[in-house]
């Protein structure tokens, strides 16, 4: 018998069987497979610009209309002297954080209501349904009659979209909940409100509750860079302002700031909800 084999006996029997030896996970080291993904990664970006490069030399577009990806370093630094560049992305982030904790911290504490006091539910339901539809930039009208061309025109707007993500979010997360933590809560003595909140409603919508603040990050962007186009001062207004010149090269080194403030914010969120979620397997 070989010396890797278990041997085992049936209760009741005489006879040995032999338990196969477990081998082990076969697979290529971790290294190598972010190594393959970067790579992956970094084609797709290469023909991307290879596309790009094709389109302007045999004019897919309208001549002058798309700017030379080869030309946006040189436009960087051009924006970088002007000194025009980190004034707008300051003022972009002061509506920026200002709309996306309001709407964050509303709708999550809307929804949470709505989702767990069965009146406070029936007496929104209708007002949600009506409100809901309308998209966060018919609201710059009001934005601009009540608090002007200012920051807090834009963070009003970018927290009247990131509400509703979060709301459904924490509604839906809620929801979701087993009722049988609740009945478990009440065995231990946990029957009040505010004691299920802390001790079964918070731990287990957290998952999805950060989920949608997640994505209200994204949101917020989308919207105030709208926002920002109707005149509001940072990189929307700068964008608008070089467009008007046919400056389109600028407009895509905008683009690509946005994404890449966006990145950031997103990798920030997703190691503090990797700390809050560190018990999830």
């Amino acid at each position: 018998m070989s010396q890797g084999a278990h041997v085992t006996a049936a209760p009741g029997s005489s006879s040995l069987r032999t338990a196969p030896q477990s081998s082990p996970r076969n697979g290529p080291p971790p290294w190598l497979a972010a190594a393959r993904r970067a790579a992956y990664g970094i084609a797709g970006l290469i023909i991307f610009i290879g596309i790009w490069k094709a389109a302007l030399i045999w004019e897919w577009a309208p001549r002058g209309t798309l700017p030379d990806p080869f030309a946006l370093p040189g436009t960087l630094a051009q924006e970088w002297q002007s000194g025009r560049l980190l004034p707008a992305i300051g003022s972009s982030l002061v509506h920026y954080f200002w709309g996306l904790a309001l709407g964050t911290a509303l709708g999550f504490g809307v929804g949470l209501a709505a989702a767990t006091l069965p009146r406070f539910d029936l007496m929104q339901a209708y007002l949600a349904r009506i409100l809901r539809p309308i998209p966060p930039l018919a609201w710059v009208v009001f934005a601009i009659a009540w608090f002007k061309v200012s920051h807090a025109g834009a963070a009003f707007v970018i927290a009247i979209g990131v509400f509703w993500v979060n709301y459904f979010a924490t509604y839906s997360a809620v929801r979701n909940v087993d009722p049988r933590y609740y009945e478990l809560a009440r065995a231990f003595g946990h029957g009040g409100y505010l004691a299920r909140a802390f001790s079964v409603t918070l731990p287990a919508i957290a998952p999805g509750a950060l989920s949608g603040v997640r994505t209200g990050i994204g949101q917020a962007w989308m919207t105030l860079i709208a926002a920002e186009l109707l005149g509001v001062p940072g990189m929307g207004q700068e964008m608008n302002a070089a467009a008007g010149v046919g400056a389109y090269d600028a407009v895509v080194v905008y683009m690509l700031i946005i994404s890449l403030v966006y990145t950031i914010c997103d990798l920030a969120f997703s190691a503090v909800e990797s700390k809050v979620l560190q018990w999830r397997p």
